[in-house]
């Protein structure tokens, strides 16, 4: 028994909302703390946001980061 697959490009259901692509950061090693999140830094900003980092995220085009995410969020008060 053989199966088969037909894909019509034009037989849209529905446009997929672009943030199910989205990310999180996570409580892992640097990733938040001398990661995105270092005040004092030469690139950061007043609230301690790395415009280096936050620069490199822009380049991948991630629609939404979030925070606090991933198995961190369970500990999370």
């Amino acid at each position: 028994m053989k199966g088969t697959l037909t894909i019509d490009p034009n037989n849209q259901i529905s446009r997929i909302d672009e943030r199910i692509y989205g990310s999180f950061i996570e409580q892992l090693g640097r990733a938040v703390y001398n990661g995105i999140y270092q005040p004092g830094q030469v690139t950061a900003d007043k609230d301690g946001l790395r415009q280096d980092v936050i620069d490199a995220i822009k380049k991948l085009n991630v629609p939404i980061v979030r925070y606090p995410g991933g198995n961190f969020v369970s500990q999370y008060k």
